[in-house]
């Protein structure tokens, strides 16, 4: 090989930013500052939203417990970036009912319960239906699980039908579309900082340099740690808090709403809905590894906690858990240190965004799903005080245009011989205008109940960057969330498809 031929193959691609992380906050960041004109790498060790954000409640939500602490500008800023991604995704996320159980261990009553529920209608300028308030005769007949003799209230708020995943990789896709380059199963492993950076990258045994005018860490619950390896510290420190939730093979509510329940230790605790079953949680217990599981403890407290709120004529049992859900909630201490917060319980889920110009990183810390669209918009800011030529970034989010959607469920209706409707809802809300092109000439449900079609399985494992089974069945699509492992292994169609795909 010549000396000229040698060095273009050793050629080091240049990127204007390069973002350490593939979870919600880096993949609105990728999808902003590639709208804003930048060319972008993003990163990810594992798949896309493998690791924190893809273990959430599903909920988009404006904090209304944060009511209870004062924290009225925060619970008003969440209800505008939450009406704001229900506008933007009008099927992705769809508006839904908190029914609130008032027993004993409630923090208030029906009166009180009535009034807050009203200010936090008002303080999210009424972008959702009025709340209600219940006699306890009315919300038994409402839902029968609830005990007897408890009032109740009914608020609303949204939730993502598919999962918190799911949606993660609507940001990746439209970041690619706008000529990102995005990566998964790729790890930052070294990184020299010479007025640029230089990063070194290893994706299986291949390894790689980019280099990148400027860096952004979005690596959640370890962004401290990358913020160490750039020798650029953060001020603010971490708080983990580990949730977890457990989805039952029964749905256990009458309706299509989730109910709002007080635990023994007076923490609001849900049944929410997954698909056409049930998922309960979450607890809320202090960690100092973001590396966690579910114990037998976990698993004893929710159990003991759904089966104490309701009156269920079957109690729920460990054998009816099909899957389950646990991460940790990052959460932020101003001014430094991570280990002497007296009172955790009281930290809210917002974010911080730190900026080291003279490095040129920028790292995110805390944050929810419900905020993302601020959290991109302020890490293109960032940029631009680094000097980076960056316009407003547009066209960066949302579900496009809506013009077709009911041509393309007649279509379903007229090609689909059972089923059709869950088929036609989670096609379009999966893939908008594309689902024409993934159809099929007769698209039958894989999993029914779910909408899951042969040939969107195959356009997925095609187009969205699937590697593994989990990549698909976990985070694309929302299966192994709603059926167990048992009934996924024994849906003969599924598994000779994914041994043909190669999964």
């Amino acid at each position: 090989m010549t000396e000229q031929n040698q060095t273009k193959t050793n050629k080091i691609e240049q990127f204007d930013v390069a973002i350490i992380g593939g979870g919600i906050n880096g993949a609105v960041a990728a999808a902003a500052l590639s709208a804003a004109g930048q060319k972008v790498l993003l990163v990810e060790k594992d798949d896309f939203a493998a690791f924190t954000s893809q273990e959430s409640s599903s909920l988009v939500w404006g904090g209304i417990k944060y009511l209870q602490t004062y924290e009225f500008l925060l619970v008003f800023k969440l209800c505008l970036a939450r009406n704001r991604l229900m506008r933007a995704y009008p099927n992705q996320i769809k508006q839904i009912g908190f029914l609130a159980s008032l027993g004993e261990n409630a923090p208030f009553g029906r009166v009180l319960g009535t009034f807050g529920t009203l200010f936090y209608w008002a303080i999210g300028l009424f972008g959702t239906k009025a709340p209600a308030s219940y006699s306890a005769k009315v919300a038994k007949e409402l839902e029968p699980n609830l005990i007897t003799g408890r009032k109740a209230v009914k608020y609303y708020d949204a939730e993502l039908p598919d999962n918190d995943s799911r949606f993660v990789f609507d940001f990746i896709r439209h970041a690619e579309r706008l000529g990102a380059d995005v990566r998964n199963y790729s790890e930052l492993v070294g990184a020299n900082f010479d007025g640029e950076w230089q990063l070194d990258l290893k994706a299986g045994r291949k390894k790689t340099q980019v280099r990148a005018r400027s860096v952004v860490n979005a690596t959640g619950p370890y962004a401290k740690e990358v913020s160490e390896m750039l020798q650029a510290p953060t001020e603010a420190g971490l708080v983990f808090s580990k949730g977890i939730h457990l989805v039952l093979n029964r749905n256990i509510t009458s309706d299509y709403r989730v109910l709002a329940l007080w635990d023994e230790q007076g923490r609001l605790f849900y049944v929410l809905p997954m698909g056409d079953r049930s998922m309960i949680g979450t607890t809320d217990t202090r960690v100092e590894n973001p590396e966690t599981e579910v114990t037998e403890e976990d698993r004893d407290f929710v159990l003991r906690q759904i089966n104490n709120q309701l009156e269920l004529k079957v109690p729920i049992t460990k054998d009816q858990v099909i899957s389950e859900r646990c991460g940790v909630r990052p959460l932020v201490v101003e001014g430094g240190g991570s280990g002497d917060v007296a009172d955790w319980h009281q930290l809210s889920r917002k974010h911080i965004v730190e900026a080291n110009k003279d490095r040129r990183v920028v790292t995110i810390l805390g944050g929810k799903l419900t905020d993302c669209l601020n959290v991109g918009e302020e890490i293109v800011a960032e940029l631009k005080e680094f000097g980076h030529s960056v316009a407003k970034p547009k066209d960066w989010f949302g579900e496009g245009s809506q013009a077709r959607r009911q041509e393309f469920y007649d279509l379903v209706f007229a090609r689909a011989t059972f089923n059709a409707e869950e088929i036609a809802a989670g096609m379009w809300r999966r893939h908008g205008e594309r689902a024409f092109d993934i159809l099929g000439a007769e698209p039958k449900d894989l999993f029914p109940g779910l909408g899951i079609t042969e040939e969107e399985v195959r356009y997925i494992v095609s187009n969205e960057k699937v590697v593994s089974r989990d990549d698909l069945l976990r985070r694309r699509l929302p299966v192994a969330m709603a059926r167990s492992s048992k009934e996924i292994a024994g849906n003969k169609a599924l598994q000779q498809l994914l041994v043909e795909l190669g999964l």
